[in-house]
């Protein structure tokens, strides 16, 4: 139907908006970490998830794909929890 079309558009037209961080202040973006940057990076999509979030997104789901670890958590925990502890702390208090 064409409103099933339009509404098509209308998400469609917000993605890039909703997308671009670079309106973000920098208390913001260094709240997040020093991968907020990086398109893909956990830090990144927690920025994502809480614009989605404003923007009256009802269920955001954020994965980190490393995180399942068998055979080298002595080495790897480290890099995981960098990769996830300051990004995440930061989404929530920035939820608040």
């Amino acid at each position: 139907t064409i409103a099933q079309q339009e509404m098509a558009f209308r998400m469609q037209k917000s993605v890039p908006e909703l997308a671009d961080i670079s309106e973000e202040p920098k208390h913001i973006l260094e709240m997040y970490g020093p991968d907020v940057g990086r398109r893909g990076s956990f830090a990144h999509n927690c920025l994502l998830a809480r614009r989605l979030a404003e923007r009256g997104v009802r269920f955001v789901q954020l994965m980190h794909a490393g995180w399942d670890q068998h055979g080298n958590l002595p080495t790897q925990l480290a890099v995981q929890c960098r990769d996830t502890d300051q990004p995440s702390a930061a989404l929530v208090k920035d939820l608040k």
